[in-house]
């Protein structure tokens, strides 16, 4: 059992999220320099409309061709419901290790664990599978360079950038998603200025089949598609890991993850129907490595591809800041529940006096991701990633499930509609998406939960009196609740 005082129940709905932060036992030690315009395009950053749509659909593309719309549309309905499901708890437990905390004081410490290692092996893959995407684009102007080591050496100069004041990041990533929203516009109007292909495109979907050949697409290839896809419109829970730094009521944090989440979903699947319907040659758009700025060149010419181009590299910057912002706070948020030995757990709860920041582990994300990029791929390290967030999302909507039961007492400052439907429809959608994955992933995925396992039983729980006990488990939860009751 946890020695602090867990969150206390009945603060009422408009209860500010620094009070539960410190009803959950921390003390808050990050700058509140957010407000929540700030937050959501942090957050709306972190989703990143045109990094996702020039990097990751390519990916999905590969996966499912044209069919891809109907992955997006399946992935988006999906995510607004996991997000329905972050938001409500998000908003009880605002805190910045964001999911694998809601995990942890739903689920219990073991299961908790397990969502820690999902969420910090996001960390690692995440930000450099949208890094790769500015490698891609530069060597696409610049073809002597290496596009593994450009996109390793943007992220270390991004880490470098995230370890200064959260303001001035927000700032900085607010300027840069205005311009991001003019290159997904353009994108979009290439397609549907200049159509080229018929809604049949969508209806009866094609993909790449061997060398300068299509076929159609089958259901199994749009499902395969789906959990990329799903990948794509991810990043809405990090509203959740800004939430030490955001100002306001705990009922904001809930409802930014769900606004985000439905604004950068249209973002996405609007352009990408535009560019769709805008392929010239649809053979030479599903082989392509860029397909979506092909259209570009087709429609506008060579300046408006270089706009896009470059549009495109200040957007995957833009998005691996945002994204190495957020995983910073959850590597930061697990030292600070010693979630391992101590001096590495001390090292990575160390926050800069001056910008009230964790830059140890702003710069263990950094440097990780930039040794990801020097020697992986993009198709291999997005869908492995992809595998991590759907695993990640099914462990949400389970906890959506029983915190409604067994945490039935608890203040939930955003309360999800139709309980319980959205989590079920998350459940069935990623078990949907989880059943077409690449064995590899999925076997990877299980060792390091068993490896994860073993550490726990072995490290973390014969210690939990120093180690990995900032976090509550529902029966102590429910019996606070049931003495303030009293």
């Amino acid at each position: 059992m946890s020695d602090i005082a867990p969150q206390q129940p009945h603060h009422g709905p408009e209860v500010d999220s620094e009070l539960l932060l410190e009803d959950m036992g921390y003390e808050p030690q990050l700058q509140r320099g957010l407000n929540i315009l700030g937050n959501l395009a942090l957050t709306l950053s972190d989703i990143t409309p045109t990094a996702s749509l020039l990097v990751v659909a390519t990916a999905v593309i590969a996966t499912a061709g044209t069919g891809s719309l109907w992955a997006y549309l399946i992935g988006g309905f999906i995510a607004v419901n996991v997000a329905l499901c972050m938001g409500e708890l998000g908003s009880m437990f605002p805190v910045a290790g964001g999911l694998y905390s809601i995990v942890t004081r739903v689920l219990g410490r073991p299961i908790g664990f397990l969502a820690l290692l999902d969420y910090i092996g996001q960390a690692i893959f995440l930000p450099a599978s949208v890094a790769f995407g500015i490698g891609t684009y530069i060597n696409a102007l610049y073809p002597s360079l290496s596009t593994k080591w450009i996109a390793a050496g943007m992220m270390i100069f991004v880490a470098l950038i995230a370890c200064l004041d959260v303001r001035f990041n927000a700032w900085m990533i607010a300027f840069f998603l205005a311009l991001e929203i003019g290159v997904v516009i353009m994108l979009a109007l290439a397609g549907f200025l200049h159509p080229h292909q018929s809604l049949s495109t969508f209806t009866h979907p094609h993909m790449a089949a061997g060398t300068n050949r299509i076929g159609p697409v089958g259901i199994s290839a749009i499902i395969a598609a789906l959990a990329t896809a799903l990948f794509s419109v991810n990043g809405y829970d990090s509203a959740i890991n800004f939430s030490e730094e955001t100002e306001g009521a705990a009922s904001d944090v809930g409802k930014a993850v769900v606004l985000a989440a439905s604004i950068g979903i249209v973002f996405e699947i609007i352009p990408f129907i535009g560019v769709s319907l805008g392929a010239k040659d649809l053979n030479a758009f599903l082989h392509s490595s860029t397909p979506l700025t092909d259209v570009v060149r087709s429609s506008f010419g060579h300046t408006a591809v270089d706009i896009v181009t470059w549009g495109a590299i200040l957007a995957i910057f833009n998005a691996s800041l945002a994204i190495t912002l957020q995983f910073a706070r959850v590597t930061y948020a697990s030292g600070r529940d010693m979630a391992w030995p101590a001096p590495i757990s001390r090292a990575l709860s160390y926050v800069n006096p001056r910008f009230k920041m964790p830059w140890v582990a702003t710069m263990l994300v950094g440097v990780l991701g930039g040794i990801l990029c020097a020697q992986s791929s993009l198709i291999s390290v997005v869908t492995f990633t992809a595998v991590l967030i759907v695993i990640l999302y099914a462990l949400i909507a389970i906890s959506a499930l029983v915190s409604r039961v067994r945490q039935k007492d608890l203040e939930r400052p955003f309360r999800m509609p139709l309980w319980p439907v959205p989590p079920l429809i998350a459940l069935i959608g990623v078990g949907l998406a989880l059943s077409q994955q690449k064995g590899s992933d999925l076997i990877i995925c299980a060792a390091i939960f068993v490896g994860g396992a073993v550490y726990y039983f072995t490290f973390l729980r014969p210690r939990q009196d120093r180690y990995w006990s900032h976090l509550t488990v529902p029966e102590h939860e429910l019996s606070t609740a049931a003495e303030a009751n009293r």
